[in-house]
């Protein structure tokens, strides 16, 4: 294994929560989605472009061997590649947010504190909270403008 790396800058709640999941430098499981996606996006590095160089707010991303694509040539994750895999990473980030929180919507004054169980055992810093609280907020929210109410006991009734 070569473990070649990429940096990719991320919000701070989504590199300290993958940086929890899966270590430093994030290494995908081999089969996984983003894993495969990592490789199809993964191109050779234009002879004008210079390595990108890590900064405090970028993840490292470790590019496995591939047999079609060798790490050694298939290095360089141009701009459209950065957005795809930032949002592949935030699907993930979603759901496991979603599937680990959705249970706490009906408790009754539990859903802050709830979360914040859920940041902590995450990985997630208190400085980064509030970002993950207001995420769940506006993925409630996004359900509700669809007629999908998640985690109000009652509507109200039309009255003909």
């Amino acid at each position: 294994m070569k473990d070649l790396l990429i940096y990719l800058r991320l919000p701070r709640y989504l590199k300290e929560w993958l940086e929890f999941h899966l270590g430093t430098p994030v290494r995908f499981p081999e089969r996984s989605y983003e894993n495969e996606l990592l490789h199809t996006l993964l191109t050779k590095r234009p002879a004008s472009v210079q390595p990108v160089k890590p900064t405090a707010d970028s993840v490292a991303l470790v590019i496995t061997d591939c047999r079609h694509r060798k790490p050694e040539h298939y290095n360089y994750l141009g701009i459209r590649g950065q957005r795809v895999m930032i949002s592949s990473i935030e699907g993930l980030f979603r759901l496991d947010l979603w599937s680990s929180c959705a249970a706490l919507i009906h408790s009754k004054g539990e859903l802050n504190k709830g979360l914040d169980e859920w940041c902590a055992k995450s990985g997630i810093s208190l400085d980064a909270r509030e970002a993950v609280r207001q995420k769940f907020y506006r993925m409630r929210r996004e359900y509700q403008a669809h007629g999908i109410v998640v985690g109000k006991c009652y509507q109200k009734r039309v009255r003909l």
